[in-house]
């Protein structure tokens, strides 16, 4: 996992790390995992109000705290 990053929070966020096929770590925020990277390096592929999909998996904006690997 790469040091350098930065949290995804807007749609125009989401668009630029879709656009650009970066890679995104996924940390949880809530439950058993709070605070653990659970699954690295992975595309957006999609997104909405409520969820996004990276690497073919959808995660709950409100639970999970997207990182857009910079380096």
């Amino acid at each position: 996992m790469s040091n350098i990053f930065k949290v995804l929070k807007t749609d125009a966020e989401f668009l630029t790390a879709a656009l650009s096929q970066s890679q995104v770590d996924i940390l949880e925020l809530r439950g058993d995992l709070s605070g653990c990277i659970i699954d690295c390096e992975g595309p957006v592929q999609k997104w909405s109000p409520v969820s996004v999909k990276v690497a073919d998996a959808y995660y709950m904006r409100s639970e999970f705290e997207f990182r857009m690997v910079l380096a």
